[in-house]
């Protein structure tokens, strides 16, 4: 595999479900030795640079055929890159130092391409760090970005303008999970001549696969479910080899890849990601459905739940309605003695580790929106945001009833 190439992911094993193939697609990569022996785990190579043994080999390494320098690609990253890209049905992949790396990477080059800027429209509710991109850095590349609800349809269609290049929506908004239909979205993409791009970061392979639904570019912060226990940074983009090429060439440029030690842990948490999230789903529905019943809880934010907007659409696309909860106390006030008295949830910013935390998100994930923009999203100083982890889920309910007492 050429170094600079996006890896390719290996064949399953026919008829295998998910789990069986996050277990097993972690090992990839391991070097064979002399009687066909590996390791039972994939290798670290924790390395800057490449040895070669002769001229021809340092020369093959200089136009692209061997490994030559980390930055370039590493055999243990690629080979993370290639296991989320076989979970995903992906022709390749890419990782990132970090989730912001790989969406800050694929709007710049995909909404560049041909020496030209073009425009992003985003769905309303993206992460906060997003937005920020969108509308601080990214014009001073000549690239804009506008906003609608990419789970009212006709608005997000009416949304695009003449320089759109780039369809961008998350697979639940943060942090009110609202759920566009992605085969639709996708199916707009293709009619208008766009490219389609997905942060599945809150859902995973798991839930849902969005390149079988038409998306051309699917990215993951892996610092949350995929790696899962809050000890690594990174992300990583997966799609057809020749959409992300001229990801691959600005990741080159930019020196944004992934640490080898990194992808190292994110192989390792990778293997017990689909045992974790089944947890974590099945404890945030009952934790919804139970904080729906309590006295000053004004709302309960979760697609599992029938009030839920998109309640249809996400039992139709997602295998699990997620493991993430938001709700709506009185106030700020209130929100502030719910933090404070929390004891089970911890008090951070993230999501999808083992332990579940809590966010307040008017100050954490969305706390670089002006007050008017956050107004308008929904998002005020009453409404909390729960990541739930593997804990037992009747300690939880527990630590939430006392807080809420």
């Amino acid at each position: 595999m050429a170094a600079d190439d996006p890896a390719r992911p290996s064949s399953p094993p026919p008829g295998s479900g998910l789990a069986t193939r996050a277990v097993h697609v972690a090992r990839e990569g391991a070097p064979l030795g002399p009687h066909g022996e590996r390791p039972a785990t994939a290798a670290l190579y924790q390395t800057a640079n490449y040895v070669y043994a002769d001229a021809e080999g340092a020369a093959r390494a200089a136009v692209g055929d061997s490994y030559i320098y980390t930055r370039h690609g590493n055999p243990t990253v690629d080979g993370f890159a290639r296991a989320v890209a076989e979970l995903e049905g992906a022709e390749a992949g890419l990782a990132f130092a970090s989730g912001m790396a790989a969406v800050a990477t694929a709007i710049l080059a995909l909404a560049g391409q041909d020496g030209r800027a073009g425009e992003v429209l985003a769905s309303e509710g993206i992460y906060g760090g997003t937005t920020e991109l969108l509308t601080g850095l990214a014009p001073r590349f000549g690239v804009e970005a506008r906003f609608a609800p990419a789970w009212d349809l006709a608005a997000f269609e009416a949304a695009i303008g003449p320089r759109t290049k780039v369809l961008l929506v998350e697979t639940l908004s943060n942090p009110l999970l609202r759920v566009p239909d992605l085969r639709a979205v996708g199916a707009l993409a293709r009619a208008r001549g766009l490219t389609f791009v997905v942060d599945s970061t809150f859902t995973t392979p798991c839930l849902v696969r969005p390149i079988s639904l038409g998306a051309d570019v699917v990215v993951h912060s892996i610092s949350k479910y995929i790696s899962g226990h809050g000890d690594v940074l990174g992300g990583v983009a997966v799609g057809r080899a020749g959409v992300l090429a001229p990801l691959r060439a600005m990741r080159t440029s930019l020196g944004g890849n992934m640490d080898p030690f990194a992808a190292w842990l994110a192989l390792r948490g990778l293997r017990t990601m689909p045992l974790r999230l089944a947890r974590q789903c099945e404890s945030a529905a009952l934790l919804a459905a139970m904080l729906e019943t309590l006295p000053g809880v004004r709302r309960v934010h979760h697609p599992s739940l029938p009030r839920h907007p998109d309640h249809a659409v996400a039992r139709v696309q997602l295998a699990a309605p997620g493991a993430m909860i938001s709700l709506q106390l009185a106030d700020g006030a209130a929100a502030r003695r719910f933090y404070d008295r929390i004891r089970i949830f911890t008090r951070a910013a993230s999501l999808g580790e083992v332990v579940s935390l809590v966010t307040h998100p008017a100050t954490f994930s969305h706390g670089g929106l002006s007050a008017e923009e956050r107004a308008r999203l929904g998002i005020d100083e009453g409404l909390v945001r729960l990541s739930i982890g593997i804990e037992d889920v009747a300690d939880l309910e527990a630590d939430l009833r006392q807080a809420l007492a």
